[in-house]
């Protein structure tokens, strides 16, 4: 674990005056359970108070940049921007992992570069800077992190949907196939479940992924999916 946090804040676009609160936000629940610490210690309540505001920052963004679209579209763009995928991405990208407190165990199953671990520490990052500065500045930090994915969910250019492409490219004309999904393991405590799914077409399976609900897990594997269906049944 690094703890020399200048080259991330050199990253993030935002210095901490309070270092306190970005360790808070690298210190994953695993870690603080080793350690016997309470459960407050860990980034969950930042990661709370990131998502509420990762959905206004964003809900706004597309507010006005698309002054004519109705709630539907607004609400369909912003769960594309708003989602673990998107903020795991700008996690790797900032070197996020390489900062987390984990667990020996999570550290051991490479936790620090799993997609719900990272994604969660961006939203408590994200809280960690409102509570460090205000929000004029974590609105500025947080579109300057996710401008490059804002831009391409507002074109139209990242799927929402994974799972209904690939049933509905597995239903074309010259490729019909039949696509089955299904939960083929659940883990963890009842408020942290991990979900493992895979999908098949015509038996042969195509994907696995896991996810922190089944609905996440499936739309996860269905985009591997693609890929490899892609690769069999059409190339």
């Amino acid at each position: 674990m690094n703890s020399d946090y200048e080259a991330f804040e050199g990253k993030l676009g935002y210095k901490f005056k309070n270092k306190e609160l970005l360790k808070l936000a690298f210190t994953h629940t695993t870690y603080v359970f080793e350690h016997q610490q309470q459960h407050y210690q860990s980034n969950q309540r930042l990661e709370f108070i990131g998502d509420a505001i990762l959905d206004l920052v964003i809900g706004r963004e597309l507010y006005e940049l698309k002054p004519y679209e109705g709630e539907g579209y607004l609400s369909k763009v912003r769960s594309i921007i708003v989602c673990e995928k998107s903020f795991a991405k700008v996690a790797r990208q900032l070197g996020v992992g390489e900062y987390m407190l984990l667990g020996k165990g999570e550290m051991a199953q490479g936790g620090a570069d799993t997609e719900s671990t990272l994604a969660d520490a961006f939203e408590s990052i994200i809280a960690a800077v409102y509570f460090d500065s205000d929000f004029i500045t974590v609105r500025q930090v947080a579109l300057n992190n996710l401008r490059e994915i804002i831009d391409l969910a507002v074109e139209g250019k990242i799927f929402l949907d994974y799972k209904s492409k690939l049933l509905e490219i597995a239903q074309t004309k010259d490729h019909q196939h039949e696509v089955k999904f299904s939960i083929i393991n659940e883990s963890g405590p009842s408020h942290m479940r991990v979900f493992e799914a895979q999908v098949t077409a015509d038996g042969r399976v195509l994907a696995t992924a896991s996810g922190k609900s089944k609905r996440d897990a499936e739309q996860k594997c269905a985009e591997l999916a693609i890929e490899e269906y892609n690769k069999i049944f059409v190339d």
